[in-house]
């Protein structure tokens, strides 16, 4: 009698509760009523996301949540500035960190809304009154709570754990909590190739790399490579890889020993280019367009009639996007179109092109700098 009385009120308050809100809400609040959420957390650049997202997406179908449609942050690391007045601690680009981009900007949620049940952003913040009631970031260290991201989302959380959702126990002891932000990033399920399925690139996104295609290539066929080269935030972190436990140098270490230099590169690209009989290709990269190390690649290719193409001026000037975070995915685009591809192997910006080629039956012709380095080709 006691637990149907404590029921009956519980019923009464929560009515009384939503008579309240206004009719719109009131709306959201009863269509959603019998429904769990999983918010993705995320955090580092836009492809770091996008392997999150995917292993959110992953979570959410095995728990049978609703997946919310995340927004998007631009690339912004933690640097220790040296101008005057600067944080004695590294700090992020107060510009950028004011930037963030809409789900739909970059994929198309309609399409994604035929694998898994999905919310937006903002019915969702109305939804949960902007609070989460518990964050789930495993192997984390949770301390800053997101706090870039979440401020971006308008939503707040205040219960932060570690706890492994893979274990069943654990999903148990979660399976009352209706609004639950998480995170992970584990790359071997963000990278499995029917997760590419689920995400289609934005239609806009879709015409800005095919008027750059019509451009560049005007129907001819080409091989496309992503060269990521070091850079300040990097240089050291990706000197210490290995394949199948030997240490392999990577063309993202900056510290001069480990690195896959430009002339090395170069001879790489003309293995791919050689194997696949192409004879003109794109280059997306970290680099300037006009940078020298590019310039020399172009010019030990062209001595074997190879014509090389990078045209992200091009797509900035044509798109207006001064950032460059729809250059870069419009790039991913064109990579993902090429004849044949050749990536950074621990570059996630080269997980996205490599696993969409992959899903979509283009598994024979792709070549990573680091795995060829490996094989002797340098």
């Amino acid at each position: 009698n006691r637990s149907h009385h404590t029921a009956a009120r519980k019923h009464l308050k929560g009515h009384t509760e939503l008579a309240s809100l206004p009719a719109d809400q009131q709306g959201i609040k009863l269509k959603y009523r019998n429904r769990k959420f999983l918010f993705p957390l995320l955090d580092q650049g836009p492809n770091n996301q996008y392997l999150q997202f995917r292993v959110a997406l992953a979570k959410a179908h095995v728990l049978n949540r609703t997946l919310v449609l995340p927004l998007w942050l631009p690339h912004n690391p933690k640097f220790l500035h040296l101008h005057e007045g600067a944080p004695p601690v590294p700090s992020r680009d107060k510009r950028i960190d004011q930037i963030s981009y809409p789900f739909e900007s970059t994929f198309d949620p309609e399409h994604l809304s035929k694998f898994v049940r999905t919310i937006d952003l903002e019915t969702f913040r109305r939804l949960c009154d902007a609070r989460l009631e518990k964050c789930v970031a495993h192997g984390e260290d949770v301390s800053d709570g997101f706090e870039t991201y979440l401020r971006h989302s308008g939503i707040t959380c205040d219960n932060y754990t570690s706890a492994d959702l893979t274990s069943p126990q654990v999903n148990r002891a979660f399976s009352s909590t209706r609004f639950l932000g998480y995170h992970s990033f584990d790359h071997e399920v963000g990278t499995r190739d029917r997760y590419y399925a689920y995400l289609r690139w934005a239609p806009s996104l879709l015409t800005l790399a095919e008027w750059a295609s019509s451009v560049l290539f005007n129907g001819s066929s080409y091989a496309a490579a992503h060269i990521r080269v070091a850079d300040a935030h990097w240089e050291h972190t990706d000197c210490r890889h290995t394949i199948n436990g030997q240490l392999v140098p990577s063309v993202s270490c900056g510290d001069g020993l480990n690195a896959i230099n430009y002339s090395s590169i170069a001879q790489e690209l003309w293995y791919m280019l050689k194997q696949t009989d192409q004879r003109l290709l794109y280059v997306a990269t970290n680099m300037n367009c006009t940078d020298i190390r590019l310039m020399r690649i172009a010019l030990m290719l062209s001595r074997r009639n190879i014509r090389l193409l990078c045209a992200k001026d091009l797509l900035r000037e044509h798109s207006g996007d001064t950032e460059n975070y729809f250059v870069s995915l419009a790039e991913q685009e064109i990579c993902y179109r090429a004849h044949a591809f050749m990536g950074s192997k621990y570059s996630t910006w080269t997980d996205t092109v490599w696993g969409t080629r992959m899903h979509n039956d283009k598994s024979s012709a792709n070549w990573m700098f680091e795995e060829l380095w490996a094989l002797g080709i340098r």
